[in-house]
């Protein structure tokens, strides 16, 4: 029986994540489980390198304002359903209406992607930062879709932390790095490669009856520490600081960008709250980099030059 799984924002960082890691899981089967990749232009140069990975991979195109018309054109109805949306003004319509399309066309897995809002407590508190909010709008949005559909849908929720990656977005992860210099106030950061997310997701789809996975929400990090500690980390593994920039730009940014502001007075006063230990005793944790590990192999590793 043919189980497609719809994985939206395919191209970008935590989409690509999870497709990457279910064709490398050991368990997956092409025919079985089929990808439906939503893209908004196939003829991209992303979307070919993505379609090259796999001929299990078939490219959609969609708007994600517009989910009728990207379920109305796939060549058969998804079993599961990866989600995951950019922050925005569009970000609580279109999570919400990717659930209920998933109900309608009689999804029976749907992995949402959210982020972690201080481990157990990320169940019942939205926070104040205004992109933690609507994750969790999200997320309650779906628990109540799995528990009406009666058993049919089941659901797994990740909520990644801070996202490494961001070190490496230019001018702007100089601006992130300052402010976790000079704004957190020594206090430890709980961090994660987005690339190991995937894992996460593929082992929901592929072990939809494991109790680990089955309607569960896990926070997920990789490592946790302080900006001191960081930076000696990075200058061991890469041979230079942590690219950073003048504090009153970092300052500037958090108080013209409120949500960013709020974000790192989170950090500062309560921070993620995710069980490293544990993931990593997980199957899907296996390969959870640390720090150190992702700095060699990010864009400033000494083996990347």
């Amino acid at each position: 029986m043919s189980k497609p799984i719809l994985i939206t924002g395919a191209t970008g960082k935590q989409g690509g994540s999870v497709l990457r890691a279910l064709l490398a899981h050991p368990s997956y089967s092409p025919t079985t489980h089929p990808i439906y990749a939503v893209t908004r232009n196939p003829a991209s140069a992303s979307s070919t390198r993505l379609a090259a990975l796999s001929p299990a991979i078939k490219l959609i195109a969609g708007d994600m304002n517009n989910t009728p018309a990207i379920f109305a054109s796939l060549p058969s109805p998804p079993w599961g359903v990866f989600s995951v949306q950019l922050p925005g003004k569009t970000e609580v319509p279109q999570g919400t209406a990717l659930v209920d399309a998933a109900v309608q066309a009689g999804a029976q897995k749907f992995v949402y992607t959210s982020v972690d809002r201080h481990g157990d407590a990320s169940d019942n508190d939205p926070t104040n930062v205004g992109h933690f909010i609507t994750k969790h709008q999200i997320e309650k949005h779906l628990i109540q879709a799995a528990q009406a559909s009666g058993g049919k849908l089941s659901y797994t929720i990740l909520r990644p932390v801070f996202f490494l990656d961001n070190l490496e977005a230019g001018f702007i992860g100089k601006i992130i790095s300052t402010a976790w210099r000079d704004r957190v106030d020594g206090k430890k950061l709980q961090v994660i490669a987005t690339t190991d997310i995937g894992p996460f997701g593929a082992a929901a789809f592929l072990e939809p009856e494991n109790p680990e996975y089955k309607n569960k929400a896990y926070s997920l990090a990789g490592d946790e520490l302080t900006w001191d500690e960081a930076e000696r980390i990075f200058v061991e593994k890469t041979g230079q600081s942590i690219p950073t920039t003048y504090g009153f730009l970092a300052t500037f940014a958090l108080w013209a960008l409120k949500d960013v502001g709020l974000m790192f007075q989170f950090f500062r006063e309560r921070g993620f709250g995710a069980d490293v230990k544990r993931l990593r005793g997980m199957g899907a944790g296996k390969g959870l980099r640390d720090f150190g590990t992702w700095a060699e192999g990010s864009m400033y590793g000494k083996g990347r030059k």
